[in-house]
């Protein structure tokens, strides 16, 4: 079956009208459906190019996720984050950051198509932090991304963290008098912002 399988992160879907069940995965790429059989290949065991690979002990996660509604109408997404990283139990003191007060330092509001990837330093600035997003469901999007601190700047940039230029349009705006930028998504698009503080 391995040859009509596509790779896949953390969840494949089976939906119709009005229902569907999503097969979550916390490390498995290989998925495959047949009519109304979904796999995971859970081990592959190659022989090349390392002749080691998949051997030895292994330990992972997988769950079944049923759902009302088609896949765009689901929480499938969320749900398959969620599995993939759970909520972690950290002890210590509590000092003056955004967990003591409960407000992240970036929020995302307005396209719940939209998901909040990954927030990261900046390679090449000790004072600029990347944001990634992307729209998960192949839909248009216009999402509002709101920074706790105020920013001096924010660009969009690649994939490298290098700017994108100016024929980006309107696709990331800045609202007048507030900490929020306006980002218009395309199907699937994946967006990086440095925002500069």
């Amino acid at each position: 079956m391995a040859k009509f399988e596509v790779c896949a992160h953390k969840f494949a879907d089976l939906s119709e009208f009005g229902y569907g069940v999503a097969l979550l995965n916390d490390c498995k790429y290989g998925h495959s459906t047949l009519e109304n059989t979904m796999s995971l290949t859970l081990l592959r065991s190659p022989k090349s190019p390392d002749e080691h690979c998949d051997m030895g002990k292994h330990s992972f996660r997988y769950a079944l996720y049923p759902h009302k509604g088609c896949f765009n109408e689901s929480n499938v997404v969320q749900e398959a984050y969620h599995f993939n990283v759970p909520l972690l139990k950290i002890s210590g003191a509590i000092s003056d950051t955004c967990i003591s007060s409960g407000t992240p330092y970036f929020s995302l509001s307005g396209a719940r198509n939209v998901v909040l990837d990954a927030v990261k330093m900046a390679e090449d600035d000790e004072n600029g932090y990347i944001v990634r997003l992307y729209e998960a469901y192949g839909g248009h999007a216009n999402a509002l991304l709101t920074a706790k601190l105020p920013f001096t700047h924010v660009q969009k940039v690649n994939i490298l963290e290098e700017p994108m230029g100016d024929d980006s349009g309107d696709e990331v705006t800045v609202l007048p008098f507030s900490k929020t930028v306006k980002v218009c998504f395309k199907p699937f698009e994946v967006v990086s912002l440095k925002f500069s503080f």
